[in-house]
């Protein structure tokens, strides 16, 4: 039973929504509980699309707990070698599910606040190379780890708010996003001017500020946030599952290396995809139940056929 997140489940469409009062604080609790609930749902195939959204009235996430930090602060070790350690442990321990149990096992008598750390960096990078689809339903105020964990989503979607403000204010108290990447993250998503400007002066953003830079994917009335965010993940959790993950590994992975090693990650990916059940069943029904139909270029028709396979009631895939 968790106390710090909510799990509810709308068929396919898995939904965390995040609640932790008075403030709605991150707290190596609501983290390990996260970390957790990621983990079953990875691995769970009945589960085709993530939402994750605010438990409390006006609060995505508002930010990470500053005392927690303080006491990380603390103890946090200077050398700069152990920032590549700890990088190196981070990306074995997604890799390697024995190594990151050892490594929690080795944290049980640690502080809140290094168990916190621990969880942090492992629940983005988990969210970063999720298989699923994952949406944000940001519906209040998100600060700090708030944008973060919504930075390391595929969608983002936001209420609009005459106090909902989303942003990196971290500079503000003597700190940067310490979400292993988010300004490396950051540039990706809206470009590396605007990413300077968010991080340099600590700004907070309205709703229709961020969907102008593009930090969110649109801002809506609060009343149409979840039910647009749903109608979109059930959509989405009628793609072919193979298909979606292999084009989230490409776009995750791929376009950030080199060139040439992005695309040994993209022909696997085509080669995994091409190779499924899911592939050959999606193609077969196009061949033969749409265009085996066509006299010659009927563009209407095209489309009109082209909008019924986006709607994803056409083709019932298994994920095989």
């Amino acid at each position: 039973m968790t106390e710090k997140i909510k799990v509810t489940r709308d068929g396919p469409v898995e939904i965390i929504a995040f609640a932790n009062p008075p403030k709605n604080f991150i707290t190596n609790q609501m983290l390990k509980e996260l970390y957790n609930e990621l983990i079953r749902t990875r691995q769970d195939e009945s589960v085709r699309v993530l939402v994750l959204t605010g438990g409390m009235k006006d609060s995505f996430i508002s930010h990470y707990d500053v005392s927690e930090l303080i006491e990380y602060s603390r103890s946090a070790p200077k050398a700069p070698i152990l920032g590549r350690i700890m990088s190196w442990l981070m990306k074995k321990a997604n890799n390697h599910p024995t190594l990151d149990r050892f490594l929690i096992r080795a944290l049980a008598l640690r502080s809140p606040a290094e168990k916190g750390i621990y969880f942090w960096a492992r629940c983005l990078d988990i969210l970063d190379t999720f298989p699923k689809p994952v949406i944000a339903a940001i519906n209040g105020i998100s600060l700090g780890g708030g944008c973060e964990i919504a930075l390391c989503c595929d969608f983002r979607f936001m209420a609009k708010g005459k106090h909902y403000r989303i942003g990196l204010p971290e500079v503000l108290v003597g700190i940067i996003p310490g979400g292993t990447g988010t300004p490396l993250r950051l540039p990706r998503v809206v470009g590396e001017a605007r990413a300077l400007e968010i991080l340099l002066t600590g700004k907070l953003y309205t709703p229709e500020e961020a969907e102008e830079m593009g930090l969110i994917n649109c801002a809506l009335d609060p009343d149409k946030l979840l039910p647009c965010v749903m109608e979109l993940a059930r959509k989405l959790a009628r793609r072919a599952p193979i298909a979606v993950a292999s084009a989230k590994k490409d776009v995750r992975l791929g376009s950030r290396l080199a060139f040439p090693q992005g695309r040994v990650v993209d022909m696997d990916a085509v080669g995994a995809t091409m190779a499924s059940e899911d592939a050959l069943t999606g193609m077969s029904r196009y061949v033969n139940d749409l265009v085996a139909k066509y006299d010659g270029l009927e563009l209407e028709r095209m489309l009109r056929d082209a909008e019924e396979l986006e709607s994803g009631l056409l083709i019932q895939y298994q994920g095989k």
